[in-house]
């Protein structure tokens, strides 16, 4: 269970916790310890993506899930899964987790740490013995005061938010100069330490999926931020925020499903509006389904061309095709897409539609006679195959 997030001039957010001390007040350190000795049992305390920033010394048998989070500096996706569907990130008072044996994972109480209504992370008893409530009644008093210490470095993480959120526009926007600006203050300042770069953009965006992949990633090893109401993240190709994983963070516990796009990798910072280019093309492609998935600008073929055309540019089809591509006509676009994606081949065309060649022949003379098309030619039958495309990448 874990934390550390900020940029080179503010420490991570673990330390300024564990240090930060209000006037007349406790650091977050202290008061795990002292409640620590008054329950006579470890205690923890997490932020809200279960990393730890304080956290007592260990009295009694280890429990693996609290050992695992210390040495990680993060929860097991196995504990983290199994606390999040306890309802722990909604929950206004203390709640019961039982022991889970299959993680394992001894039983626990979490006290939410809230301030003004806002949640700022978790306190954690394990109970071994039972918590009491005498030992409730304490460790709310304590959550009480370690939120008044979070509070204030909630607030420095949205002012560097905000700032980040400035770069990341200014980096991947279409002014040179401001771009040049914002490389040389990341590059300044040390962030995105790990090369090559590589931009994902997501289908959708949130304030809780960019805080989620902000408190996921290490101090200054992710840029994340919106642009036209997308989410933008730009790490190491190294990083685990990527692909699925990244439509993951960002979809959290809504389960509504994510597309992302992910650009080419760049050696350089400057380079990146080219990978965030290259991933919203990325994107239409991840997009044209049923089931939003990921696209990576890498493993695109001819696709990389098709994005390039505007989505006005099925409106210079010719009319049949145009027609036949509407709707109403499902059969034989499923017949026209696999004939082409088989190159023509009869034989393998009618395999893969299970279709008898006399009524594969029917089917491809009714096309050519809707689309107003002649399948013998291959102009034709490219003009076909680019019609198909671009009306799945727009659908």
């Amino acid at each position: 269970m874990s934390g550390d997030d900020s940029p080179r001039g503010l420490a991570s957010l673990g330390a300024i916790a564990q240090r930060a001390i209000l006037p007349g007040g406790r650091g977050l350190q202290e008061i795990v310890d002292a409640l620590s000795v008054r329950l006579g049992r470890p205690v923890l305390v997490d932020d809200l993506e279960l990393r730890p920033l304080a956290y007592s010394s260990q009295t009694g048998e280890l429990d693996f899930v609290r050992t695992a989070s210390i040495l990680g500096r993060h929860a097991p996706e196995t504990a983290r899964d199994a606390l999040f569907a306890h309802g722990i990130r909604t929950a206004p008072e203390a709640v019961r987790i039982p022991a889970h044996p299959e993680i394992p994972m001894s039983a626990r109480v979490c006290i939410p740490i809230v301030r003004a209504g806002r949640r700022l992370g978790f306190l954690w008893l394990l109970e071994d013995p039972p918590v009491g409530p005498e030992d409730l009644r304490l460790a709310r008093s304590a959550a009480s005061e370690a939120a008044t210490v979070l509070q204030s470095d909630a607030d420095a993480r949205l002012d560097r938010q905000r700032r980040e959120q400035e770069l990341i526009a200014k980096l991947l926007g279409p002014d040179a100069a401001r771009a040049e600006e914002a490389a040389a203050t990341l590059e300044a300042e040390n962030y995105l330490p790990l090369r090559p770069l590589v931009v994902s953009v997501a289908s959708a965006v949130s304030d809780d999926g960019l805080d989620r992949v902000r408190l996921r990633a290490s101090a200054k090893h992710a840029l994340a931020g919106e642009i036209a109401g997308r989410a933008v993240c730009i790490v190491g190709t190294s990083s685990p925020l990527r692909g699925a994983a990244l439509a993951g963070v960002l979809r959290g516990e809504e389960g509504e499903r994510v597309a992302v796009g992910e650009g080419d990798e760049v050696a350089d910072v400057r380079d990146a509006a080219r990978s965030y280019r290259r991933a919203l093309a990325a994107l239409r492609v991840a997009s044209a389904t049923d089931s939003p998935g990921v696209a990576r600008w890498p493993e695109m073929r001819a696709a990389r061309l098709l994005t390039a055309l505007p989505e006005t540019a099925l409106d210079d089809v010719p009319a049949g095709l145009r027609q036949l591509l509407d709707g109403g006509h499902d059969q034989l676009v499923l017949t026209l897409e696999t004939y082409l994606d088989h190159a023509g081949d009869v034989k393998s065309t009618s395999a893969a539609l299970w279709l008898h060649r006399t009524s594969l022949y029917y089917r491809l003379r009714r096309i050519e006679e809707l689309a107003g098309v002649d399948l013998s030619r291959g102009e034709d039958r490219l003009l076909c195959h680019i019609a198909l495309r671009l009306a799945r990448l727009n659908a």
